[in-house]
């Protein structure tokens, strides 16, 4: 029944010439009158229904003073498929209520989502996301709260933070580098679940197919757009933060309170990670049909969730028994598993010694050993002990590894010093020095080298900034090369852009212009201190003291600093950990191309004071 209304659909949001309508807010409300009818046809509405709700934020949308009519697609063929289906539903005899008022209301979500973003109007856009929550929270309202639920929710708040700014190639680079990241991930929970038998092994093997094409689509959209050579704007690098942020939290370790099933619920309900909008904003043609299937299969499971079964362990294949190996690195258990954090039982910055390092590694190994080992068969490290003291042998790791991670803290700082966003990046650099802590291994090295472990780690995370969301960043502290626009010059050539040379040649005659304009008392010492002259020649060739020609010169920069900064904030974000000023070091750059050689500055012809 429901074929014609989803065709519609799809054709509304893909079609290329579509009919327009002048006035998409009176079309709007005839599409929300099919939409009851169709809710009518499956029962009695109650205030608390959400298309009822919908309605109320309609009307109210509707009757919005001074709100000007939208030229935009019409929901024409939208509203005549919705009444055919109310028209024809009460002859179905095999109809599913629950089912049907699920597709409805998902339905639904798709159109007053598709129409709010359309409506320019604050306050009647106000009034549409209010029918829109109420939607949301009908749909979603089944889902507990669980760790992939809060990274869900925080992909879904990095992918509006995409939005205004999804036109720059890199951003677009993230997107989808981040999106096939949980790709790879709910690719293995689907096999899993396949396997296990959780899922039907048609409706798995179609959901599989979808997914891997959707990740052929986006490796054609990162082999297309070389990172390298990008610039990248603070905003646009506040935005890949949050989107790496979201990534990690949805591919990290599983949660070990939270089944399977559960989280692979929630990556259905989501739509797969909002794979439709994914496609949307990188742009390329292939993902969008493999989205649209996802989306279709997503829907399939919000009308029947229970296709999606919790697997008693003893049904599913028994898994080979796991060897414990003696010498193996400690596992890094997840941050974010529920347990409170631990104030460091030292001051922050202690440096510790070797003993010290040894003891707190010995502790942190017991640690890990006690939270995941079986009192059945405990593994080698616990032989001896009894399970009575596990607890308090993992209470006692956790605050080793805490102790660890205090003592090298203020590298943090050092790190993050005069930097933009030092929060974020901090907060970053302190989950690497938890795993690092529990990755140290003092038996391949000598446990006086925890610090310069340490210092490594966070120094190579500081390096790559925001490399999970698809950042590649130069590990330089130098300028930031100019961005150039890829068009149809290959990226990897070494040939300027033609916009880079007017550019520059612009610079050149503004810095000349500016420089010529100096009083000569300015000019002179610093077109000498320019051509890399000591200040004790510059003051004997123009007869001054040195501090005398010390102080021309600022004031020289003073004036070209003044002078030049309009034209420097127009150049690419630069890290605030560069230590040189860069209007003057490029206005010097610049001036040894247009000022080669000055007159009457030749040693012992100076101005007499």
């Amino acid at each position: 029944m429901w074929q014609d209304v989803r065709r519609e659909v799809n054709r509304l949001a893909w079609e290329v010439e579509p009919r327009l309508t002048l006035d998409l807010m009176a079309d709007w409300t005839s599409t929300m009158s099919s939409l009851v009818a169709v809710r009518r046809t499956l029962g009695p509405i109650t205030t608390a229904d959400p298309i009822a709700l919908l309605a109320t934020a309609t009307t109210g949308a509707a009757r919005t003073p001074g709100l000007k009519p939208v030229l935009a697609p019409s929901l024409y063929e939208v509203a005549t498929a919705l009444g055919t289906l109310a028209r024809d539903m009460p002859d179905q005899p095999d109809a599913d209520q629950r089912r049907d008022i699920a597709t409805l209301n998902h339905v639904a979500y798709e159109l007053a989502h598709w129409v709010r973003v359309r409506t320019p109007d604050d306050r009647a856009n106000a009034w549409l996301q209010a029918g829109e929550t109420a939607l949301d929270g009908a749909i979603h309202a089944p889902a507990a709260r669980s760790a992939t639920g809060v990274g869900l929710a925080a992909w879904q708040e990095a992918l509006a933070a995409v939005q205004p700014v999804h036109d720059a190639p890199i951003v677009r680079r993230s997107v989808a580098l981040g999106h096939l990241a949980i790709l790879r991930a709910t690719h293995a929970s689907v096999d899993e679940a396949k396997a296990a038998g959780a899922l039907p092994a048609p409706y798995a093997d179609a959901l599989l197919a979808s997914i891997r094409d959707l990740a052929q689509a986006h490796k054609t959209t990162l082999n297309q757009i070389d990172g390298r050579l990008l610039g990248v704007t603070r905003v646009d690098q506040a935005v890949m933060l949050q989107v790496g942020t979201a990534v990690r939290q949805l591919t990290g370790r599983p949660e070990p309170t939270e089944p399977s099933h559960v989280r692979l619920g929630l990556l259905l309900r989501s739509g797969l990670g909002q794979a439709v909008l994914v496609a949307n904003l990188v742009g390329e043609p292939a993902a969008h049909a493999a989205a649209a299937r996802i989306s279709r299969l997503s829907l399939e499971y919000l009308i029947n969730p229970q296709m999606l079964r919790d697997v008693d362990p003893s049904d599913a294949p028994t898994p080979p028994a796991h060897v414990e190996p003696k010498t193996a690195a400690p596992l890094e258990p997840r941050a974010s598993a529920g347990i409170a954090p631990m104030a460091p039982t030292i001051t922050p910055g202690t440096v510790l010694d070797g003993p010290s390092i040894l003891a707190l590694c010995r502790a942190r190994d017991l640690g890990v050993a006690a939270g995941t080992a079986d009192p059945a068969n405990p593994p080698e490290l616990l032989r001896g002990i009894d399970p009575s003291r596990w607890p308090q042998l993992t209470l006692e790791g956790r605050q080793a590894v805490t102790d660890m991670v205090a003592s090298v803290l203020p590298m943090v700082y050092a790190q993050t010093r005069r930097t933009a966003n030092a929060a974020d990046i901090r907060g970053q650099m302190f989950v690497e020095l938890m795993g690092a802590a529990y990755r140290f291994d003092p038996q391949r090295t000598s446990p006086d080298g925890w610090a310069s472990y340490a210092w490594m780690t966070i120094k190579h995370a500081r390096l790559r900034g925001v490399d999970d969301a698809g950042v590649v960043r130069k590990r330089t502290t130098g300028l930031r090369p100019i961005t150039v626009t890829l068009g149809e010059r290959d990226p990897a050539s070494s040939t300027p852009d033609p916009s880079v040379v007017a550019e520059e040649r612009q610079s050149v005659a503004a810095l000349a212009r500016a420089v010529e304009r100096l009083p000569a008392s300015l000019r002179e010492p610093l077109v000498a201190s320019m051509k890399g002259n000591p200040m004790r020649a510059i003051a004997d060739d123009l007869g001054y003291s040195e501090s005398t020609a010390h102080r021309r010169i600022n004031e020289a920069r003073d004036q070209l600093r003044a002078e030049l900064a309009p034209r420097a904030d127009d150049r690419p974000w630069v890290s605030f950990d560069t230590v040189t000023d860069q209007v003057l070091e490029r206005a010097q750059r610049l001036h040894q191309q247009a000022i080669p050689h000055s007159p009457g500055m030749e040693r012992g012809r100076g101005h007499a004071r």
